[in-house]
């Protein structure tokens, strides 16, 4: 058959623009040109457009080819197509190519029927006759010197090279590809080669490179042989029609990168070219005219080279050439591999070394910037002192609430309600004997909702009182959507919800104590929440009111915490649910009564992905301190301590975790030490450089009060160069189980802890800081427990206090006074804290690497500490956000505590000869972390990020652009309208309110009483 050609541009992509609805599912391509030797096409999914699409040809039912649409196709790309990467070629087997009609068709990657039209018929094809391949004799005759096949090279990249017919010199050609007279390939001669074309050739895409089968990286000669699509022998230049080649089984890379930073830098690797591996370690020599400068092994850590090659990390080298042999001179440095003779890419490289003069100016020109930069930190400083602190906080909460209130009140609406599109939400209410006043006012608070498709199921547990029941009834006579269920027989709390959630109509339940008061505005911010996320579980924040109405306690939460719902039950109120998911679970549980809620949410949270419960950081819910409620005072009512320890502990057994959950006496806050059956090895990595007594003293800490059995010690010697350092190295060196290294750099606590950490032995790295001292002997058995406890669980950190017993250290909060801060800094070692945070081990987003555990595969996966961009500070943080980022959790435990003499062995960051390096390292975090680091998950928007950490509020009053948003901005006016437009947006208007205020032209003032002006702009 002769070849069929078809015009893209005429027919196949003018097809596509069309969107030609009767193709079959949502790829749209074409076969757009038939040879006797290839299927030429492209496609691409209309739901992913900026994938590849995987495809199939399948000849007579036979599978034939499985391949990627991923060639350069511009004139697809002209047409409207995002991509150009979305051909394909398909070769033929010879087999087919025999004059009869063949059944073809495509598959997808999932091996469904994928429907490519041919290009003449706008229709796919079924059916297709390939024209017999010619015979050999009859073609070489005609064709055999109209092949020109050029050859660059053969080496463990493949072989390279061009080649064209002579008779289509426009047109790839076809090559087939011999070794020792055995087809290997067939390869279409299309790369892009723009030497060949600057040559005079008409078109670059004459290009070929083929990989080389391992087996012929054995050392020995092989024979390539270059053949047409026929069978033919084609002539190299000379005349030959083969040419040799010899691989070894060992290759290498490498690049010398020239100066940088002061020194002479690049990387090596030896790759084994069967296996694929690549690994450092090599021996380096550098040159200048045939003379030796240095020998180094290359085994700098390069994370860069490790995530481009898929390489081993441990493969750079650096020199630091002499100034007084190399200054003011330009030399071609080389560098080669030792025993390989092999030079590396880019040598020899040319570099230019500063003269004394011009070293000294630059020198001179960098303490300049540092002390620029030391300033900008001291004005920074001085500019922060002149902000006024926070008018509000934790002790002063009813003023902030009063305002916040306000503030909820006036704001504009999130969704409306009407019949056809606002969600039922059923709202459970057990009632037993409460105050009538108490209750009068709670259900007068679900009457009073913004949001109106609600139903309010009451259920008296058989509270036996006239008054109560008399008032359900003259409230479910008023309004139609509050319905009374009474009890003959008092059940309990858990009984008379179930009896509630029984008859429960809405999509979602929500559920509501029988004297507490609900905001104005709860149901509606929580439904807009539940179907702006999609969240089956939602909670919100709560405080606590008394009978003068005055609020207090606040509970601002954290997001979903599944640690902290281990140590206590901080979701409490509001619970609402998805009732079809809430069935999932099936009822409360009358054995966990005092603590039911806590059960229930710990059953929800074992079927419920995180991502699907959502905490609305809005105080939605007063809840009723009462003289025998556990809002006033959690001792009245013991049993629902005990049953909250009961609740934990059967959930952590049908998880198959072993246990031992206690209680304080009166306090539903749960302590949990894990039964450990078995103990994966831990090594503990401690740098240091002299302050050798301290350093000693941590070591004989951990080796006296250590009960766990399986860990190993790695110290780290960061170039001690006292008598007393060489008698400690010697010292520790007789200890089994403790190992020493020595790293002669200035201090970089990243570089010194992964070059540790490659050394180490255990399936945990524990980053140990030389001043903590380790006084509780099961420390790290609790830290290595809850690490084990949940695979998610890559990062542990612990409680560590100053030596007079004062917290130093209770979890990283983000965001605080810039980038981090420590929690609970300050408060006596036992002290709760806020909401028992202080005491209660939780999932935070970051700890401190003075005490951390962190499983060592996870520490690998991500890179180790950053080295280069944070040797010293926010290390720790930084390690911890990577680890977060991949999908895994850090946990903070107060179980496990320590002492820690804080900064004892580097000073403080603060110094002035410090201040420069922080500054840098500080933008670092800004420049990566940004927008983590303003929306700490487990710290609550509420609290301020100035200073202050679980005390100052931030400001609850509107700014002028919300003011403005509330009277002139557009509000949806139906349920279906917030979930169209919402979606993360801005309305309108924002963008316009903050390019006024960013259009300020007046100078800002600001003063300060006992300070000059500051003028601004």
């Amino acid at each position: 058959m002769s070849e069929q050609t078809r015009s893209v541009d005429q027919s196949g992509v003018e097809r596509e623009q069309a969107k030609d609805k009767k193709q079959a599912g949502p790829y749209i391509g074409f076969v757009d040109k038939l040879t006797e030797f290839e299927i030429i096409g492209w496609v691409y999914n209309e739901t992913a457009p900026e994938q590849a699409t995987r495809l199939s040809l399948v000849i007579d039912d036979q599978m034939i080819e499985t391949l990627t649409a991923d060639l350069s196709r511009p004139d697809v790309q002209r047409h409207g197509h995002k991509h150009a990467n979305v051909g394909f070629r398909i070769r033929i087997p010879e087999r087919y190519r025999d004059g009869i009609q063949h059944r073809v068709s495509f598959l997808d990657a999932n091996g469904k029927s994928l429907a490519l039209k041919d290009s003449t018929s706008g229709s796919p094809k079924l059916a297709w006759t390939f024209t017999p391949t010619p015979t050999v004799k009859s073609a070489s005759a005609s064709q055999s010197h109209s092949l020109v096949v050029h050859v660059d090279s053969a080496t463990f990249f493949g072989i390279t090279g061009w080649a064209y017919s002579e008779r289509h010199l426009r047109e790839p050609t076809l090559l087939s590809i011999w070794i020792d007279d055995k087809h290997i390939t067939d390869v279409r001669c299309d790369r892009p080669r723009a030497d060949v074309k600057a040559s005079g050739h008409p078109t670059e895409l004459v290009g070929f490179q083929v990989p080389i089968p391992p087996q012929y990286f054995d050392d020995e000669v092989h024979i390539i042989q270059f053949r047409g699509v026929h069978g033919e022998a084609v002539k190299l230049p000379g005349g030959d029609t083969r040419c040799k080649f010899k691989l070894s089984p060992v290759g290498y890379l490498g690049r010398l990168e020239g100066l940088q930073d002061g020194a002479i830098r690049g990387w090596a690797l030896r790759q084994d070219m069967i296996s694929g591996r690549k690994d450092g370690g090599l021996q380096v020599l550098l040159s200048f005219g045939g003379q030796p400068i240095a020998q180094l092994t290359a085994n700098e850590f390069r994370a860069d080279v490790a995530e481009t090659l898929g390489a081993d990390p441990n493969c750079g080298f650096a020199f630091v050439p002499p100034r007084d042999l190399f200054a003011g001179k330009t030399l071609d440095i080389r560098c080669t591999i030792l025993h390989a003779d092999k030079e590396l890419d880019n040598s020899p490289c040319r570099i230019a070394f500063a003269d004394a003069g011009i070293s000294s100016k630059l020198q001179d020109l960098l303490n300049s910037a540092e002390e620029l930069f030391a300033d900008l930190w001291s004005l920074r400083s001085q500019i922060r002192k002149l902000i006024p602190g926070e008018e509000f906080n934790i002790p002063r909460y009813d003023a902030w609430a009063q305002a916040y209130n306000q503030r909820i009140l006036i704001s504009p609406p999130k969704l409306a309600t009407d019949s056809s599109s606002a969600p039922l939400v059923s709202i459970i209410c057990p009632v037993y004997r409460p105050r009538l006043a108490d209750f009068a006012a709670a259900v007068e608070s679900v009457v009073a909702q913004t949001y109106q498709n609600w139903e309010l199921v009451i259920v008296d547990d058989a509270s036996n009182s006239t008054d109560l029941t008399k008032c359900i009834k003259n409230f479910s006579i008023k309004d139609h959507r509050i319905r009374f269920i009474s009890r003959r027989k008092n059940g309990g709390i858990s009984a008379a919800t179930n009896a509630g959630l029984a008859v429960a109509k809405g999509k979602y339940v929500a559920f509501f104590d029988h004297d507490d008061l609900l905001v104005v505005k709860a149901l509606e911010l929580m439904v807009h929440a539940a179907l702006r996320t999609g969240a089956k579980v939602l909670y919100c924040d709560e405080d606590k009111i008394d009978d003068s109405r005055r609020l207090s306690e606040v509970n601002l939460k954290p997001d979903w915490n599944y640690r902290l719902l281990l140590s206590q039950n901080y979701i409490c109120h509001l619970l609402f649910v998805e009732r079809k998911h809430l069935a999932k679970v099936g009822k409360l549980r009358s054995k966990y009564d005092g603590a039911q809620d806590h059960d229930l949410i710990l059953r929800l949270a074992e079927i419920t992905p995180p991502e699907q419960i959502y905490h609305v950081p809005e105080v939605l819910y007063h809840w009723r301190k009462t003289p025998s409620s556990t809002a006033a005072a959690g001792k009245n009512k013991d049993y629902a301590a005990a049953a909250g320890a009961r609740a934990v502990s059967d959930h952590l057994s049908r998880r198959g975790i072993r246990a031992s959950v206690t209680s304080p006496v009166g306090v539903t806050r749960y302590n949990i030490r894990w039964v450990l059956t078995h103990y994966p090895t831990v090594t503990i990595i401690i740098p240091y450089r002299e302050h050798i007594d301290m350093t000693r003293a941590c070591v004989r800490a951990i080796r006296t009060n250590t009960e766990y059995p399986e860990y190993d010690i790695i110290l780290v010697d960061n170039w001690s160069t006292s008598t007393a350092s060489s008698e400690f190295a010697r010292e520790m060196s007789s200890f089994a189980g403790v190992r020493l290294i020595r790293i002669e750099e200035p201090f970089n606590f990243s570089r010194l802890n992964n070059i540790a950490a490659r050394q180490a032995k255990g399936q945990y790295l524990l980053f140990l800081n030389n001043d903590v001292l380790i006084e509780q002997t099961d420390w790290l058995n609790q830290m290595v427990g809850e690490a084990i406890a949940d695979a998610r669980v890559a990062v542990v950190g612990n409680k560590l206090l100053y030596p007079n017993g004062l917290v130093q250290h209770g979890g990283i909060i983000l965001g605080v006074g810039g980038i981090a801060d420590h929690a609970h800094r300050g408060l006596p070692g036992d002290a709760p804290g806020y909401m028992s945070r202080a005491t209660s081990a939780q999932d935070l987003s970051a700890v401190t690497a003075a005490c951390m555990l962190c499983r060592r595969d996870v520490f690998e996966e991500v890179g180790g500490f950053d080295e280069q961009a944070l040797a010293v500070a926010f290390n720790d943080v930084d390690l911890c956000l990577k680890i977060r980022a991949a999908g895994y959790r850090i946990v903070w435990t107060p179980a496990s505590t320590g002492r820690h003499h804080e900064s004892l062995s580097r000073g403080t960051d603060f110094r002035p000869e410090h201040q420069t390096r922080f500054f840098l390292e500080n933008g670092v975090m800004q420049d990566r972390w940004r927008d983590v680091i303003d929306r700490d998950p487990h710290y609550n928007p509420h609290f301020s990020r100035r200073g202050g950490i679980f005390q100052d509020l931030s400001d609850p009053r509107p700014d002028p652009v919300e003011e403005e948003m509330t009277t002139k901005g557009p509000t949806p006016t139906t349920v279906a309208e917030a979930n169209k437009g919402m979606n993360g947006r801005l309305p309108s208007h924002l963008p316009q309110a903050r390019a006024a205020l960013a259009g300020r032209t007046k100078p800002l003032r600001l003063t300060a009483h006992g300070h000059s002006t500051i003028q601004v702009g």
